[in-house]
């Protein structure tokens, strides 16, 4: 997705304005899972959105993250290309690290 596209998609998507610097120290907590992501690109969109390109076992692509009006997150996985792979919404913010790992890293069969 090239820069236009994402501030689109937010635009369309992003309910309100929100810091993305508390979201990503909520997503870094835990280094370990974070690094196992392969963050290669992270946008501050306008405040209104958290892009991160990724490069994870089950996805590769990006994961945009916005703050709705009942301060619940919703979680996109967006292919390369710009489609919607998934949707996640109500996401509180103790779980927004593991419910993304979920989604495009864990493997069920690693332990911790």
């Amino acid at each position: 997705m090239t820069h236009n596209q994402l501030h689109d998609f937010v635009s369309t998507h992003g309910e309100r304005e929100f810091n993305p610097q508390e979201t990503l120290q909520v997503l870094t907590h835990n280094r370990m899972t974070y690094w196992s992501w392969g963050v290669s690109k992270l946008i501050n969109m306008f405040n209104k959105g958290l892009c991160l390109k990724v490069s994870g076992h089950h996805h590769k692509g990006w994961v945009v993250i916005t703050l709705g009006f009942t301060d619940t997150y919703s979680v996109y996985i967006v292919s390369n290309k710009g489609e919607i792979k998934s949707e996640h919404h109500m996401v509180y913010f103790d779980e927004l690290t593991e419910r993304i790992d979920n989604i495009i890293e864990r493997i069920p069969e690693y332990t911790r």
